[in-house]
């Protein structure tokens, strides 16, 4: 949830870089960890209702995207939008906002894993706000924090750390195991490494494109994994296993109860919004936006859980992790993208109706329905890649 106080308005004009579509502006709002409470989805709601089209749109990194965002002639965004984001809290550093990418494993703290990354979240976001060399990271680097369950271990991150022990984590450079840090180092450990990037990137977006795949951060040592995960480090397996955590009624400590599910195609309607909105009423309430395209609302009292998982259910949230929609994604598609050859949602959601009635052959993979061979917004798992009309 928004850990700062917004910034003055007058700071704000024009810091945010919307990209123009064929739909209009987009605009992307970073939501680090994908943790926010019941003002702040009000918040985006109105935002996405007095300036775009409505909907919110979930990214695969736990970030709401708003589309259709009338331009002016200049093809400037209304100046009052990025106030809007400011004055919701979701903008504590003008320079920064393009940088604050963080994803974490959306239960912990609630449900399962071996640390509660949530108060690392709050405080990476805050050291990267706080140091300026940091605003100069490129938009698309990924920090990754892993409370121990290996759910983020298929994500391209760049930098993170992934739990061993309610003490201690280690440390991942890219794809590479870096050192053994104790949590309450994990933040000091990470933005030294984006320091490090900083001083040896050249013209390179990301850890992976260094020749080293991340070893020139690591001054070429070498560390052994010491994660221990015991139920793999990602494929498939991780995916069923996930897809199972994130989907139905979640207990949690004491008479608190929470319920996940998945966001057909990653749309947030205004229905839904408000059935979220009502679910998370409580002051304990929690909204989580998985970078799975998923939802977790926490903190709902025992007698109430089964209304609302019904009411969430009638305004779209799928509950089921093996109806089709929990693996079933598109990208935008027509008239949204000019790139696209056609509506890749129209074809998302008529293939969902043929595996439901089991119509098509079908192995279990998630499918990602794509307008043009960029497939933007395609999983980071295996998956079956459908590209208008053919199968590859």
């Amino acid at each position: 949830m928004p850990v700062f106080d917004p910034q003055p308005p007058d700071r704000c004009p024009g810091v945010l870089r919307p990209h123009l579509a064929a739909d209009g502006a987009l605009l992307r709002i970073r939501v680090p960890g994908g943790r926010t409470d019941r003002r702040g989805l009000a918040a985006l709601s109105r935002i996405a209702a007095e300036f775009g089209d409505g909907d919110l749109h979930l990214t695969s990194r736990g970030n709401v995207q708003i589309r259709g965002i009338p331009t002016t002639a200049g093809e400037q965004i209304p100046d009052e939008l990025p106030d809007a984001v400011a004055a919701a809290g979701f903008l504590p550093s003008p320079a920064h906002e393009r940088v604050r990418n963080i994803v974490a494993s959306p239960l912990s703290g609630m449900v399962g894993g071996r640390m509660d990354v949530r108060p690392v979240v709050a405080d990476l976001d805050r050291a990267l706000c706080a140091d300026p060399r940091l605003a100069e990271l490129p938009g698309r680097f990924l920090f990754g924090l892993d409370d121990g369950r290996a759910d983020l271990a298929d994500m391209p991150c760049d930098l993170g750390a992934r739990a061993i022990d309610g003490k201690s984590a280690q440390v991942r450079v890219g794809a590479l195991p870096g050192p053994v840090v104790a949590g309450a180092d994990i933040v000091t450990a990470l933005t030294a490494l984006a320091h490090r990037f900083l001083d040896v990137r050249g013209d390179r977006w990301n850890v992976h494109r260094l020749p080293g795949k991340g070893r020139e951060l690591l001054d070429g040592k070498e560390f052994p994994e010491r994660t221990g995960d015991p139920a793999g480090s990602g494929g498939p397996g991780a995916v069923e296993r996930r897809r199972s955590e994130l989907h139905g009624i979640l207990r949690i400590a004491g008479s608190a109860t929470a319920v996940a599910g998945s966001v057909p195609l990653g749309v947030l309607t205004p229905p839904l919004q408000r059935a979220l909105a009502d679910a998370a009423d409580a002051d304990s309430g929690t909204v989580v936006l998985t970078p799975w395209r998923g939802v977790v609302v926490a903190g709902i009292p025992a007698d109430r859980v089964e209304r609302v998982a019904a009411s969430l259910t009638e305004a779209g949230l799928v509950l089921d992790p093996d109806s089709p929609w929990s693996r079933v994604s598109a990208c935008v598609g027509s008239p949204g993208c000019a790139k696209s050859r056609g509506d890749t949602r129209s074809h998302a959601a008529g293939l969902v109706r043929r595996l439901t009635t089991s119509d098509v052959r079908d192995d279990g993979r998630p499918v990602h329905v794509a307008g043009c061979e960029r497939a933007c917004g395609a999983p980071h798992t295996p998956h079956t890649l459908v590209l208008l009309g053919r199968t590859t």
